[in-house]
């Protein structure tokens, strides 16, 4: 039985250049070259990139997520480990999770500190991974992320520090294992309330807009977007925005133009009926907004693969 490792670029797979400056050059079967602990594991390497994670698109998601699912379908693969850079780690992740229901072990990691630092954290994280894949106990757990010795969902994993090599937390409900010792301890099932999609590549767009309501926010942060596929919007506390932006929400309904609300706090999610006041929850309830319980910038990935499956209404609540 194999672990097959796809390799996209990122910071684990960097080296400086002449400049000093880090560069995703090496390609999988390097990355797996530098990890001791591994020579008991039969691996294959896909190269699929070698890019920055922030130059990833959405059709590459999509092709990804094609793979991870031939390579579910193949029964000599007993685990599929993702490497790729972290700035967009968490969406990558949880687009493969939103289009995959297989029971082969998918994990997703990279790393903070590139191969020419001191102590890279690229080798550890890897082998975490690939002993993720492994575990029995990760089957039909869905898209995992494995990082800093924590086993997090994919629905829930996110990127909480620009820097520090444990930045990928579940800021609510915590990791549902750890990676210590060459094993994985479990300690929870993460519910996985989301349905899965397949995705019509015609139909598929990056024209949903992410906007994070702040005080006092003008019309024109949501009327720019008038001509969007849908517009997620992060609103302040339970699921409120100011008043100076409830006119752009109603030319929005008027187009008919998709809204999806979440609350920007990094816990908790949005009241139904607790506050009325105009810009209230009460008032996207009014215009046909759909509430989200995920953060932003997962709201938006939801929303780019719900409506390339033609099923947006089944993605989210209505409010």
């Amino acid at each position: 039985m194999t672990v097959v490792v796809v390799s996209t670029g990122g910071t684990i797979a960097s080296t400086e250049d002449d400049g000093g400056d880090a560069t995703p050059d090496l390609g999988g079967a390097d990355l797996v070259a530098a990890v001791p602990g591994l020579d008991d594991v039969a691996l294959r390497v896909e190269e699929f990139s070698t890019i920055p994670s922030p130059h990833f698109t959405v059709e590459g998601m999509l092709d990804l997520a094609t793979l991870v699912r031939d390579l579910d379908a193949d029964p000599a693969v007993e685990g599929v480990v993702v490497t790729q850079g972290t700035d967009v780690l968490e969406e990558t992740a949880y687009f493969l999770d939103l289009c995959y229901e297989g029971e082969t072990p998918v994990a997703v990691t990279g790393a903070m500190r590139n191969p020419s630092l001191a102590s890279p954290d690229g080798p550890a994280n890897l082998l975490a991974a690939v002993r993720t894949a492994l575990d029995p106990d990760a089957r039909g757990r869905g898209v995992l992320v494995a990082f800093a010795g924590r086993v997090l969902p994919a629905r829930e994993a996110t990127k909480v520090h620009s820097q520090m090599v444990d930045t990928f937390r579940c800021p609510e409900f915590g990791p549902v294992g750890v990676a210590e010792e060459g094993s994985v301890t479990w300690r929870r099932r993460a519910e996985h309330p989301d349905p899965t999609f397949d995705p019509d590549p015609d139909r598929l767009t990056n024209d949903v807009a992410a906007v994070y309501v702040t005080a006092d926010a003008p019309a024109s942060h949501l009327s720019a977007h008038a001509d969007a596929a849908a517009v997620c919007l992060a609103a302040t506390g339970a699921g409120h925005v100011p008043e100076t932006i409830v006119d752009a929400l109603e030319d929005l309904r008027t187009a008919e133009i998709p809204v999806i609300v979440t609350t920007r706090c990094p816990e908790g999610r949005l009241a139904r009926e607790t506050y009325g006041f105009r810009g209230s929850e009460r008032t996207l309830q009014r215009l046909g907004c759909r509430f989200s319980d995920l953060n932003l910038q997962k709201t938006r990935i939801r929303a780019i693969v719900a409506r390339a499956a033609g099923r947006l209404d089944d993605a989210f609540d209505e409010a």
